[in-house]
């Protein structure tokens, strides 16, 4: 018995690897600045200096994320959706973002918890990244709509 155990234990942590490999392989999940050697959050930081101009709202970093079956508030997750995460805005927040690289904005749903990375405030589904041209980690205009 003790020997199935182990190789059950074995055989959930390599599919486990394979699975974290193959997503990582397919590009989902938060953007580039994260996963080129040597290009992580600390030297997004270091390097992306905050844009000028005016900002309606507040100015803080955003990631994107594809991967996940279910929201922390529940729902299932919808990686084309226009939903995010924040870390403590009450789920069914409205938050406008607005891109200042490309002026376009888009108004997303909270829905789940996160980003847990010092510095980034918000999470948005693939979907809203695209929506306002975002391809990487960058700074955005956030304002909340309605709470």
């Amino acid at each position: 018995m003790r020997a199935f155990v182990f190789v059950l234990a074995l055989a959930l942590t390599c599919f486990g690897g394979l699975r974290t490999a193959a997503a990582q392989a397919d590009g989902a999940g938060a953007a580039s600045a994260e996963k080129s050697p040597g290009h992580g959050f600390d030297w997004f930081f270091a390097h992306s200096p905050m844009p000028v101009g005016t900002c309606a709202g507040k100015l803080v970093v955003a990631t994107w994320y594809a991967t996940g079956r279910h929201t922390a508030s529940g729902e299932a997750f919808n990686p084309d959706g226009h939903t995010a995460a924040h870390r403590t805005l009450p789920f069914g927040s409205r938050v406008t973002v607005t891109n200042p690289r490309s002026g376009k904005s888009i108004t997303v749903v909270i829905n789940d918890r996160g980003p847990f990375v010092k510095g980034v405030t918000i999470d948005l589904a693939r979907g809203a990244a695209r929506a306002i041209g975002m391809k990487d980690t960058q700074w955005v205009c956030m304002s909340v709509a309605s709470q």
